[in-house]
């Protein structure tokens, strides 16, 4: 497997966007079958994929005590780029960041829970390579008696990340609250997974909802602390986002994605990380 380099990540300034970065030392390399220079992919780095990616939405995407990606994007990631014959480079920005530093080709690709959606494809070109839903989580003691993405959310107060489709479908289900008469949710916005968490078991929020997959990990990892209640809701792909008119990257991801698939390498990972209900595969 590849081994990574995590790149600061500098804020574009052109776009106003402040793009939130760390640093971590480290190597790169790759013993892929593909071309290996990327010449023809108008890279940001000859050689290399730069991936933008938000670190912090385990388990899909993020990293151990020594700054090393791990998830099972991660792991599909390592293995298309193989498939390339490239290296790989993780630049980490905040998820509201990860569309303006694609744009200000701060990077070549993003792959980092990114759910296609219209307004996003209007800017990219994406490559599907998972399903997700979104899920709401409250503290163990529950006491707002919140059961899931319902009408028990109304005038509770709920964290959602910024940018993220947790956060639009809270504020959809605000406005729906409001017209039927009932108080609206109280909204609070975060960049950080992991404060999401510790506000709800602080009880300083009644809910958190991100992605299925973020809440349910977090849910295993608190030793009770942390519920996911109800369903998960709004089915959705998953996409490695590429800038639109880079026709020749976008056709280089799709490629070494299906030799991922073709080979078993994608089912392989799926079902070490548990993911086999997210397999786009054979949906």
């Amino acid at each position: 497997m590849s081994r990574h380099r995590i790149a600061l990540a500098l804020p574009a300034v052109a776009l106003a966007v402040a793009l939130a970065g760390c640093s971590q030392s480290g190597t790169t390399g790759s013993s892929g079958s593909g071309s290996g220079s990327g010449d023809d992919l108008g890279l940001v780095t000859d050689g290399t994929l730069t991936v933008c990616a938000n670190l912090e939405s385990p388990p899909n995407i993020y990293t151990e005590a020594d700054g090393t990606p791990v998830g099972v994007e991660v792991e599909i990631a390592d293995a298309m780029v193989e498939k390339m014959g490239l290296e790989i480079e993780f630049k980490e920005i905040a998820f509201s960041g990860l569309i303006a530093a694609l744009q200000a080709k701060q990077c070549d690709t993003i792959i980092s829970s990114l759910y296609i959606k219209p307004e996003r494809e209007e800017v990219a070109d994406f490559v599907p390579y998972l399903l997700s839903g979104s899920g709401v989580a409250v503290s163990e003691e529950n006491p707002a008696g919140i059961t899931g993405f319902d009408d028990s959310l109304c005038g509770v107060s709920a964290i959602g990340i910024t940018g993220a489709t947790g956060a639009t479908l809270l504020e959809q289900k605000s406005v729906e609250c409001e017209t039927k008469g009932e108080d609206p949710i109280d909204i609070t916005l975060t960049d950080k997974a992991a404060d999401a968490l510790q506000q709800v078991i602080a009880g300083q929020a009644d809910a958190f909802m991100d992605t299925a997959e973020l809440v349910g990990y977090y849910e295993t990892q608190s030793d009770g602390q942390f519920v996911v209640v109800g369903e998960p809701v709004d089915s959705i792909q998953i996409g490695a986002a590429s800038l639109k008119g880079n026709d020749a990257l976008h056709a280089a991801l799709e490629e070494a994605f299906a030799g991922v698939v073709d080979d078993g390498t994608y089912a392989d990972i799926l079902a070490k990380w548990g993911f086999e209900s997210a397999d786009i595969a054979n949906a």
